[in-house]
């Protein structure tokens, strides 16, 4: 029950996520693409435009990781998966949440720690009018939540009910259908 209402929390926060990462890229590129017009056939250039993309593409990098590892879209070696038991399966997805809780628990330490060092000196940004810290808080805050979709991976892997991983075969099939008009199976020979 109470994993039940974890996973429908994080479902949440992947859809904040989502659509703030849509928003997110679509400012990138209008800064990135102003600024550039702007430099090339305008004679101006637009104060804290590279750090303003920067910034958000560092917030893009770390949530769209833990969003990634929540519907298994890391890359990955899937032959073995594609060959083993679910059984051998679902202890191996539980062995790598354990190490993903392991390795983002730590990352997530540090880069909390982090933030309280550059927050407590109180430094900005070089041309941006935002503290230093916004710089170390998606590492933070992306690997505290990957942490804790580690932990539902192991708590998963242990009730047996794992989401099943994206199909990659299957993906490829249904983009070959779609450029052909034609079902795969009807595409044999």
């Amino acid at each position: 029950m109470i994993g039940h209402f974890i996973s429908r929390a994080l479902d949440a926060i992947d859809a904040l996520i989502d659509a703030l990462s849509a928003v997110a890229l679509i400012l990138v590129t209008a800064i990135v693409f102003l600024n550039a017009v702007g430099r090339y056939f305008l004679s101006f250039n637009v104060m804290g435009a590279e750090e303003a993309s920067r910034l958000l593409m560092i917030y893009l990098c770390f949530f769209g990781a833990y969003t990634l590892l929540r519907r298994g879209g890391h890359v990955s070696v899937d032959v073995v998966t594609l060959l083993a038991s679910p059984q051998v399966v679902r202890v191996m997805r539980g062995l790598v949440g354990v190490v993903i809780v392991l390795v983002m628990g730590f990352l997530a330490k540090a880069s909390w720690d982090l933030v309280a060092f550059s927050a407590g000196t109180g430094q900005m940004s070089t041309t941006l009018p935002v503290p230093r810290y916004l710089f170390f808080l998606p590492a933070a805050i992306g690997a505290t939540l990957s942490t804790i979709a580690g932990i539902e991976i192991v708590i998963r892997a242990i009730a047996n009910t794992l989401r099943p991983l994206p199909n990659a075969a299957m993906a490829e099939a249904e983009a070959a259908s779609a450029d052909t008009g034609r079902p795969a199976e009807d595409r044999k020979g």
